[in-house]
């Protein structure tokens, strides 16, 4: 039996998600990747890097019609926020050999070995990672969830099963990147999971999700090549908010840099680039939102 991870990769999260896969590559053994690559470039790019522990799907293996239904009618963030639960069931369903799935999102970053996540908790079907805000962002709170979705440990069982039905029903009826009452995307549905099914706890192991969001809770500094948050190694970072403008820039919705994180994971970054550069010399995969330069700072990549 095996701990998987999931991942859902466009073209504009391909540079970050092949990022985390070499940050679990060398900081965890033994474990397999799924990549469920929503466009026909991404799924190109994946086969051609001959990634060693990967499993690649696209979104017609789910072999859903409601996915195809809803499709034409979401935005492409939405869409895949969509597509997350009933990948996660796909993925337990199909591979026999799988423990936990553990679903992350493509600008997560791994700085040591994330097996604490699980391993320091028992009798639990899954593990929702709270967004821990700071006291100031506790209206954020109200509107988007108390968990965040980027982060969900699911064991292997017919209640996870349960849940991920479910969440992908409520899904399908509404899934919009919009605020509404009771809704944020796929992820203010979490909040409702602790009360209608058992065994669902809440990620204990320190150093966990760590985003934008709640690190003003921490204080940062390094000790033996590894960074500690508090006491406590840095397991992993959420990159929320942070697009690539080009090889050599990034920009942040939110928060502010921080050399000691940012300067190792766009680093890492430039590396991914390369690689892909190799196989796909025409790829661009960085972001081009509108008025980006007006709406945050512009960060240069520094080595």
């Amino acid at each position: 039996m095996q701990n998987v991870f999931c991942v859902i990769l466009s073209k504009y999260r391909l540079y970050q998600g092949i990022t985390l896969y070499h940050s679990l590559y060398h900081n965890y053994t033994n474990f397999k990747m799924f990549i469920l690559c929503v466009d026909d470039e991404t799924y190109q790019i994946c086969q051609e890097l001959h990634l060693e522990h990967v499993i690649l799907l696209q979104p017609q293996a789910l072999n859903d019609e409601r996915l195809i239904a809803v499709q034409q009618s979401r935005k492409l963030n939405e869409y895949c926020w969509t597509l997350k639960p009933f990948f996660i069931e796909y993925v337990l369903r199909k591979y026999d050999f799988v423990h936990h799935a553990v679903y992350i999102d493509a600008d997560i970053y791994f700085f040591d070995n994330p097996s604490p996540i699980w391993e320091n908790q028992r009798n639990y079907c899954v593990l929702l990672s709270k967004h821990d805000y700071v006291k100031n962002n506790s209206l954020t709170e109200l509107k988007c969830g108390k968990y965040n979705s980027g982060l969900i440990v699911f064991r292997r069982c017919e209640t996870s099963l349960d849940i991920l039905k479910w969440w992908g029903q409520r899904c399908i009826e509404w899934c919009g990147s919009s605020v509404l009452p009771g809704r944020f995307g796929d992820q203010k549905y979490l909040e409702q999971l602790p009360y209608l099914f058992e065994g669902v706890s809440e990620i204990t192991a320190p150093g966990v999700n760590i985003a934008p969001w709640n690190e003003k809770k921490y204080k940062f500094h390094t000790r033996k090549q590894k960074i500690l948050v508090n006491n406590s190694k840095l397991i992993c970072y959420h990159f929320c908010g942070l697009r690539l403008i080009n090889k050599n820039s990034f920009s942040l919705l939110m928060g502010n840099q921080n050399a000691m994180i940012h300067s190792p994971y766009t680093i890492a970054i430039q590396h991914s680039i390369s690689l892909i550069e190799q196989v796909y010399p025409a790829f661009d995969g960085y972001f081009a939102e509108n008025n980006l330069q007006n709406r945050s700072k512009i960060y240069r990549i520094t080595k």
